[in-house]
């Protein structure tokens, strides 16, 4: 049994419940359940493992600030609830992280979301504010992150991390309300609610494990065959990493892979010679290794997969980014939308790349709906130049 701390906590910087029971929990669920509006926040710990562990959770509806442990023995359906009632707006900040761990520890993911990191983005000319600065500058009140990387999994938590900890979410909603008046004066606040939207639903997708070795670091140096190989190994690791809740690179690390598609050994002795290959790797997982490679050298040359050239690789490449930039740009000023909102570098390349039919392409940024409507004439213009069948060489034609 945890140990438990002080019921409520009030002190001159904050205030806060500590909820470690279900009749508390479903209290506070049924208040919120009524607030237009509710803050979120999750502090977790993530080091050797491929799922964060989720150490603590935080909302404040404007009357209650809770901080929920979710390592005692609660029914957190209750509050799962919250993140799919479509009557309240979930307030986080940088949510990528967070929303990982509420699709991991629920299914669900939080509808409509309001990202204050994506609203100070489109009010401070495209800048990328970090939560503390975004307080500092709205609310002039500077906050101490100095228990960001603690260990969040101990009990009892100490003061001071519950303390900081209630601050994360106690300040997001002067944010929210400051950032989203701002928004509605400038007409910018669709676009700000449909960006967040797109982060959710980028989120909700699950990897496609036999597509992994696409996203491969150094994939473009490695022929089809290599590729195959490739294929196989990222495919059986990530299953691996998923069954025993093990980081990728506690598995077999990104380097081992690599020389692995290239040398392709056929049985332990020469395994053995792989380059900074850990004994323990070919202890527990040599045999699956072996098997790996076996399977991607089988596959008959024609059915292996496609080079995947870097963008560099194509002639044009330098000329085209430079064109759909200056054009993005004028796009961004035309329709008073920060240019590294509207079109980031990645999201240039991302175009780019679907263009130009680079295997392991996604639908782009720019298909969605509120980019499409501001840079649709821009994309057609770029198209007329720069069209797959208009390009001197294509790298993807390479037979090797």
């Amino acid at each position: 049994m945890f140990l438990r701390v002080n019921k409520i906590v009030n002190d001159s910087q904050s205030e806060y419940q500590y909820i470690d029971s279900q009749v508390e929990l479903n209290t506070f669920c049924a208040q919120a359940a009524k607030a237009p509006v509710l803050a979120l926040d999750t502090e977790f710990v993530r080091t050797r493992t491929f799922y964060a562990q989720l150490g603590l959770i935080q909302a404040y509806d404007g009357k209650d600030l809770v901080l929920i442990d979710p390592l005692v023995d609660l029914d957190l359906e209750p509050f799962w609830e919250l993140l799919t009632n479509k009557n309240i707006v979930k307030v986080l900040h940088s949510c990528h992280e967070d929303l990982e761990v509420f699709k991991v520890y629920s299914g669900r993911l939080p509808q409509p979301l309001f990202d204050t990191q994506i609203a100070g983005q489109f009010l401070n000319d495209g800048a990328v504010l970090g939560f503390g600065a975004a307080v500092e500058k709205t609310t002039g009140t500077v906050l101490d992150k100095g228990e960001a990387r603690t260990n969040w999994l101990k009990r009892p938590l100490e003061k001071t991390q519950l303390h900081y900890a209630a601050n994360d979410v106690k300040y997001l909603l002067p944010l929210y309300h400051a950032f989203n008046d701002e928004l509605v004066s400038r007409n910018l606040d669709q676009y700000n609610l449909i960006e967040a939207e797109l982060k959710v639903e980028q989120k909700r997708k699950d990897k496609i494990p036999a597509e992994l070795y696409q996203d491969f670091g150094n994939a473009w140096q490695l022929k089809r065959r290599e590729l195959a190989v490739l294929k196989e190994l990222t495919e059986w690791r990530y299953e691996v990493a998923i069954k025993k809740n093990l980081a990728l690179g506690f598995v077999v690390k990104d380097a081992t892979l690599f020389v692995l598609c290239q040398r392709r050994p056929s049985d332990l002795a020469s395994l053995k010679n792989i380059p900074d290959i850990h004994a323990s790797e070919i202890r527990i997982h040599g045999k699956a290794l072996l098997e790996c490679i076996a399977k991607g050298k089988q596959v008959e040359l024609e059915d292996c997969p496609a080079v995947i050239p870097r963008l560099t690789d194509f002639p044009e490449y330098k000329q085209a980014f430079k064109l759909l930039k200056q054009l993005a740009a004028e796009a961004s000023e035309k329709h008073n939308v920060p240019l590294p909102l509207l079109a980031t570098k990645k999201q240039l390349n991302q175009w780019i790349k679907w263009t130009w039919k680079v295997p392991g392409q996604e639908l782009p940024d720019f298909a969605q709906p509120w980019r499409h409507a501001l840079l649709k004439d821009v994309l057609d213009v770029w198209n007329d130049k720069y069209e797959l069948d208009k390009l001197s060489f294509n790298p993807l034609a390479k037979k090797g």
